[in-house]
């Protein structure tokens, strides 16, 4: 069967599909580009502490925050890519069946941590309402909203592959991080 008329037998699975090619490109883009900027921060930050010997105000309170937003944004790209902390080891020598079940109920739980984070992280970034960073004229809530953030793409990836395992769409051992043999 050719892949577009799987696609058209299954038009939920094409939908996923896109979403989660959509998802990963976003993520790879984000999660880029705050590196980037707190890479150019850090380094802005030390030139002109140690160089020009003048440090500037924000050099502590603007690369922290991006570095919180990269740990949230972060997350929710290791749990796409399946890079985030486990133990694969003992997954891979499990029978298929249960593999399949360890998996899911993984997935669940995942799931559930970043339906929390996002719940209970939006009511700590709501709290700070309109409040500005102290160094730079910059809203708190633009980096305490990567939080939810993070969290809902967390629970939203672990979702997508839960159906797709569920559905038998996915293979488990698709859902572990290469091997490093």
């Amino acid at each position: 069967m050719s892949e577009q008329e799987h696609a058209a037998m299954h038009p939920i699975t094409d939908i996923f599909a896109r979403l989660d090619q959509w998802l990963t490109r976003a993520l790879d883009w984000t999660v880029i580009g705050l590196a980037g900027l707190l890479f150019i921060l850090l380094n802005v930050a030390v030139f002109t502490r140690f160089v020009m010997n003048s440090s500037v105000s924000w050099s502590e309170e603007l690369p922290a925050h991006v570095l919180a937003a990269l740990t949230f944004i972060g997350a929710a790209y290791l749990t796409r890519t399946s890079e985030h902390l486990g133990f694969d080891a003992v997954v891979r020598i499990m029978p298929p069946g249960l593999k399949r079940a360890v998996m899911a109920g993984n997935l669940l739980l995942m799931a559930g941590f970043g339906a929390l984070l996002a719940y209970y992280g939006g009511i700590a970034a709501a709290s700070f309402g309109s409040r500005m960073l102290i160094s730079v004229d910059l809203p708190m809530g633009l980096f305490r909203w990567a939080m939810p953030i993070g969290g809902a793409l967390i629970a939203l990836v672990s979702l997508t592959r839960l159906a797709g395992l569920v559905t038998g769409q996915v293979d488990p051992d698709d859902l572990l991080p290469e091997s490093d043999a």
